[in-house]
């Protein structure tokens, strides 16, 4: 039976916000009554958007904001509904991109700017890193989902994407230099992109955020390795719980752990906002 995530003690608001003249649209869930509330920042990931695989952040969102937690997911310039194009995009676009999203959500009526937290799923999982390390003092909880911690990430990727294609992980780099993109699951990915993929250094800028996270992650992710959570794992130490789901999708695709998923990082929020 599939998952069920109704519209519980909450509303619904398309909301927009303009970075560099380019406007970006979302979808913010608020719980009922007076609030403040505290409130959870979703980061989807490369060529993703504010909806997620089947409908990922949309349940996540609900569920978040049916517990009294407000939700803000939204498309990053160049994905969704948002303006700009795909083919521009940068992790650095990205940071920016969050880090007006995270300052229009804090300063937003009803929103507890003390109870903030930050959910980046796959490439969302950096820049969520990126954001909370700049921002060590307004972001007050990072859950990390099939997270990217480094640019092994994108190697993986490009390692697989060759094979897919009968071609090796230098062609693929040869192609990117000679058209300045490669196609990465029907979207164009620009040079500029791959080249901040190892410039950005997530981790680093992570030693400046004191706060606690949680890390979940598929044992069989075919995406994002599960070694990446470990890098999470090892950075947090103490300060994070680490659940690994025995599971082989990248974004919890069977009901079951979708629910697994959703309800251990809904629950660790909602003890982290008590």
């Amino acid at each position: 039976m599939a998952n069920t995530y109704p519209i519980l003690n909450a509303t619904e608001q398309t909301v927009s916000f303009t970075n560099q003249g380019e406007r970006m649209w979302g979808m913010l869930h608020l719980p009922n009554g007076k609030g403040p509330h505290p409130a959870v920042l979703l980061l989807h990931g490369i060529t993703g958007d504010k909806t997620g695989a089947h409908r990922l952040f949309v349940h996540a969102a609900r569920a978040l904001a049916a517990r009294g937690i407000a939700a803000l997911r939204f498309d990053m310039r160049g994905s969704g509904d948002s303006e700009g194009e795909f083919q521009d995009m940068t992790l650095a676009a990205e940071a920016s991109d969050a880090q007006v999203a995270l300052e229009w959500l804090i300063g937003r009526s009803g929103i507890d700017s003390a109870r903030v937290g930050v959910l980046g799923l796959s490439l969302g999982g950096m820049v969520a890193s990126m954001l909370a390390g700049r921002n060590p003092y307004l972001v007050h909880g990072l859950a990390y989902w099939a997270a990217a911690a480094d640019a092994g990430a994108f190697m993986h990727v490009a390692q697989r994407t060759s094979e897919k294609n009968g071609t090796s992980t230098d062609s693929l780099m040869q192609t990117l230099v000679q058209n300045g993109y490669i196609m990465l699951w029907g979207y164009p990915a620009g040079l500029p992109l791959i080249q901040t993929f190892f410039q950005e250094q997530p981790l680093e800028e992570l030693k400046h955020y004191p706060g606690r996270a949680i890390i979940v992650h598929a044992t069989g992710d075919p995406t994002v390795p599960v070694t990446q959570a470990d890098m999470y794992a090892e950075h947090f130490g103490d300060r994070a719980q680490v659940y690994k789901l025995e599971d082989s999708t990248h974004t919890f695709e069977t009901p079951p752990i979708e629910r697994q998923a959703i309800e251990l990082t809904v629950d660790w929020f909602k003890t982290l906002f008590t």
